[in-house]
This record gives C-alpha cells, sequence and structure tokens, in this order.
C-alpha cells in the first residue's frame, strides 16, 4: 500500500471504513455493556509489531473486532459506569475530516478560518456562564489538561514565581486529577488541603473561611480553591455562591472543576443547581462527557484571557497582539500544547448540524431517569439512599457493605448494565453514572431489579 493511494484506493478504503462503522452504530442501542475477556495469547498477539509490508484493510478489522471484544463497551446503553461517553457518529465524521485536512490551528495565521472556527466553540461555552466580555478559553485533551491549566494560571496570577507558600483548597471529593495536576505544576502534597465537607458531602464555606485566615497567619500565601459542579464520586455540585463569597473576599482564585456537570448549565433544572458558578475565575469542562463527543476533548474557560496568556504565551499580556493573526489569537498561547489536533471540528460540526436543542434534552433525559432511579432506590430494604442526586449521579449505600458488593458483582455479571462502586468515608457505595443518551429506563430498571433481587436472596 502506497503512502500516496490513488482516488479509487482511497474510495474503497473509506468505504470499508463506513461499512464498520455503520454496523458497530447499528448495534450501539442493543449491544452489551461489557465484553468478554481476552485470552493471553490474544493480547500477546494485538501487540505484535508490525511486518515490513502491509496487508489488507480487511484482516486488520478483524484484528480490530477481536481487540473490541473486551472492556466496557461504552457506546451500550447500559454503561452506567464512571462517567458514561454514548460518542457520537457526527462528531467522528468530524474528527475524520479534521485528521484528513490535517490543518495547524496552534498558531493562527497556519489557519485562521479553522481557528476562528475553535474560539467560537469557546465563545458559546463561555456564553453558557455569563463570564463576561473578556472570557476566553482552549479545548484540550481532557478535564485533566483543563484542570492542570487552571491550577498553572492561577498559580502565575496569584503567586508569580515564588509559590513555595501558595496554598490549594479542595475536598476528599475533589477528582483527583486537581491533585495531579498541582503536583505536576510543582506544588507539595502539603500545599493541597482537604476540607471538611458536610452531610450532603459539599465543601463547608465557612471552614474554607476560617482555614484561609489560619493559614495566611502563619505565613503561608492561600491563593486557590477548587469546588466541583458534580463530583465523579457521588455527583455533588458545592454550594458555589457562598464558595465564590469566600473567595471574592479572601482574594482567592476560584477554579471549578465542571467536567462532568457544568453542561447541564444547558437545562432549566441544571441551571438552578448550578447557579453561582458564572462567579468562577476559571472552569473545567468536558464536551466528552455532557455533549458526547468522542473521547479527547475537555474545555477551560476563564473570566479573563489576559490571565491565560499571561501563564502560557510566555511574557506580559501588554505583547499580547503578537499573537494573534487579523484579530484571532494563537490557541497556542493560551495553554501548554503547541502542536495539536483541530478539536474544534468535533464539537463545531455535530452543533452545527444538529443544533443545540437536542443536546439539551439528552441532559434533561438523563436527569429524568436520576430521579426516578433515586426514587426506586430510597423504597428498597437495605439499601441507604440518603443523597438525593443533584445531576444524573445516583450514590447510595447498603446497610451492609458486603451486600453492596455482592450486588454489584451480580448487576454486572450478566453484561446487560454496568454500573461501578466507589467509598465514601470508608464505606462501600454503588453508583448508577447516567450520561449516555441510549440509557433508558429499561436499563435502570434492570440494575435496581438485580440490586433488589440480590438483597432479598
Amino acid at each position: 500500500m502506497t503512502l500516496e493511494p490513488d482516488r479509487a484506493t482511497r474510495a474503497e478504503l473509506t468505504s470499508f471504513i463506513v461499512e464498520y462503522l455503520a454496523d458497530w452504530h447499528d448495534r450501539a442501542a442493543t449491544m452489551p455493556a461489557s465484553g468478554h475477556d481476552l485470552t493471553s495469547e490474544e493480547l500477546e498477539y494485538l501487540q505484535g509489531p508490525p511486518a515490513e509490508t502491509g496487508r489488507d484493510l480487511a484482516s486488520i478489522l478483524e484484528d480490530l473486532d477481536l481487540a473490541g471484544k473486551a472492556g466496557i463497551l461504552h457506546p451500550s446503553g447500559g454503561h452506567m459506569s464512571y462517567i458514561p461517553n454514548a460518542g457520537l457518529y457526527t462528531a467522528a465524521m468530524a474528527e475524520f475530516l479534521a485528521a484528513g485536512l490535517n490543518r495547524y490551528t496552534g498558531v493562527a495565521s497556519a489557519a485562521p478560518g479553522f481557528t476562528a472556527i475553535e474560539h467560537g466553540v469557546v465563545d458559546w461555552m463561555t456564553s453558557l456562564f455569563d463570564l463576561g466580555p473578556d472570557a476566553s478559553g482552549l479545548l484540550l485533551s481532557g478535564g485533566s489538561m483543563a484542570n492542570l491549566t487552571g491550577v498553572v494560571t492561577a498559580r502565575t496570577t496569584r503567586l508569580g514565581d515564588d509559590f513555595s507558600d501558595g496554598v490549594i483548597y479542595v475536598t476528599p471529593h475533589t477528582h483527583h486529577s486537581v491533585a495531579k495536576a498541582a503536583r505536576i505544576a510543582g506544588f507539595r502534597n502539603d500545599q493541597i488541603l482537604p476540607l471538611a465537607v458536610d452531610a450532603d458531602l459539599r465543601m463547608d464555606p465557612e471552614s474554607l473561611r476560617a482555614r484561609v485566615v489560619s493559614d495566611r497567619g502563619s505565613g503561608r500565601r492561600p491563593f486557590l480553591v477548587v469546588a466541583s459542579a458534580g463530583t465523579t464520586d457521588t455527583g455533588t455540585v458545592d454550594r458555589l455562591h457562598a464558595i465564590a463569597q469566600v473567595a471574592e473576599d479572601e482574594g482567592l482564585w476560584l477554579h471549578v472543576d465542571g467536567a462532568y456537570g457544568a453542561f447541564y448549565q444547558l437545562t432549566e433544572r441544571g441551571r438552578t443547581v448550578l447557579a453561582g458558578l458564572e462567579r468562577a475565575n476559571s472552569i473545567a469542562l468536558d464536551p466528552h462527557k455532557g455533549l458526547s463527543i468522542p473521547f479527547g476533548v475537555g474545555a477551560l474557560v476563564v473570566r479573563d484571557e489576559a490571565d491565560l496568556v499571561d501563564a502560557h504565551l510566555g511574557r506580559g499580556a501588554y505583547l499580547r497582539a503578537e499573537d494573534h493573526y487579523q484579530g484571532v489569537r494563537d490557541i497556542a498561547s493560551l495553554g501548554p500544547e503547541l502542536s495539536r489536533p483541530f478539536r474544534g471540528l468535533a464539537v463545531w460540526l455535530p452543533l452545527q448540524l444538529h443544533g443545540v436543542a437536542p443536546f439539551r434534552d439528552a441532559l434533561d433525559l438523563s436527569l429524568d431517569l436520576a430521579e426516578h432511579a433515586h426514587g426506586r432506590l430510597a423504597t428498597i430494604d437495605g439499601v441507604d439512599a440518603r443523597w438525593r442526586p443533584d445531576l444524573s449521579i445516583v450514590a447510595f449505600m447498603f446497610d451492609d457493605d458486603d451486600k453492596g458488593k455482592a450486588a454489584l458483582e451480580a448487576v454486572n455479571r450478566d453484561r446487560a448494565v454496568h454500573i461501578s462502586p466507589t467509598v465514601v468515608g470508608g464505606r462501600f457505595v454503588l453508583r448508577l453514572a447516567i450520561l449516555n443518551r441510549r440509557t433508558t429506563v429499561e436499563h435502570v430498571d434492570h440494575a435496581i431489579d438485580v440490586i433488589e433481587k440480590t438483597l432479598i436472596g
């Protein structure tokens, strides 16, 4: 196979791929939630090196079929573990186009039109949260990179070059990527301080205020508080208005990890739960969660673009005109990446093609299913459903942790649905994470039926 196939060969290759994906998407609504394990021989085969000469695409796709049999099948409606992602065929089309066009979007002058499209996607996101006229942001690989970029921006803005005495405030339920980001950004573990949470697992704003005063009195420099707009463990949304008030009073940068939950801002119920999010200095959010965009598209939005530029361009904001092309900002000046894919197309094309309404409807459906699930679980003897879902993650405990573990095993055994556990306060917790637009009330009821049967049996 030459590196420059002719038009007929390109058409044949594309046809193979399109048919393969068409079959996969036809099966998505009815496929099981998890696959069968691969043997050690199969895994060893799949890790094998390429040959000196190529082989036909059909045999390669057979290997892809083999590789895809194992693990969690994310497109399945029964996927309710971790944070689900159904994927979008139209976003896959966009990624094919972006890779095929292979235009570089790190520097605006290299592809000003494509760079403008990506900025437009980010502008739409900042408008969702009313961040103001100076707001900006960028698309990154996911929430981890968004949190890292937010931490670095806060560090540069609030502490400058010497940050050895800086203090970051989190909770035991803050996503682990935040602590990881802080360590990568040069902070020690003793500079990352977990605060107390209340009975609903929310950060306690008064504990935050008291700790800031105490730490400042001991010569440390509090500068960053990280709140959650939907924790991964339980879906809990912190008291954002109260935390924002403490941050404003004490001169802290407020970063909100909304990787899972921030896109619920599109819904009426979500806007109520997320009130105060608009007061953040920076927000991490993931199109590859809330919008079902394929994995690899996260975002960071900030209140003031100059803060991103100061942290990542390497020179003062007064020189930022040098990183424009006809008024279009270089994306590379806003974050850590210089080489980067044209991520914006995977978000822009589906939004243009479908409009915003279907995404809002899918999010609303997940809220409905979460309410249904919690209502059923609350009536089952032996289940402790004390936490009413803020969004679409339903977390619950059992009177007996061992029975909870048995329920998890029973639910995942038949592969119709897949759920995942966590630990809260030393207790075993199960969670139904409902974000896949293919998830139906039948999937939810199946999981709960198995849990109930396990407890009775």
